[in-house]
């Protein structure tokens, strides 16, 4: 590789890195919308930790954009086990899970 593409190599990869932590932002802001909406929270984390990667050129403007992407879905990760456990209970939850399986012996 030549020395004369390296500088618009770094812009690229800057560039691909501003563009994970946007989306990174975005689907762990859009994984509150839906609350089962566990993919999008990993997705927000994966996302988060490329645009954060220690891969030279730095990300500086979007870094906090990234970092509240990871902290959102990993709170949604927390948060939506936390609710089924507290509001549901484990009594509820084995009711719906025998419910599920009559449902599916019923075929």
């Amino acid at each position: 590789m030549k020395n004369d593409d390296r500088p618009a190599r770094e812009a690229a990869v800057l560039g691909q890195k501003y563009a994970y932590a946007t989306a990174s932002l975005i689907l762990g802001l859009l994984c509150f919308v839906n609350l089962a909406g566990m993919e999008k929270a990993v997705m927000a984390i994966v996302f988060g930790a490329m645009a954060l990667g220690s891969q030279p050129p730095a990300l500086v403007q979007r870094r906090d954009w990234a970092k509240a992407g990871i902290v959102l879905g990993a709170g949604i990760i927390v948060l939506v086990p936390a609710l089924i456990y507290f509001v549901v209970g484990v009594d509820g939850l084995r009711q719906v899970v025998e419910a599920l399986a009559r449902l599916g012996a019923a075929k």
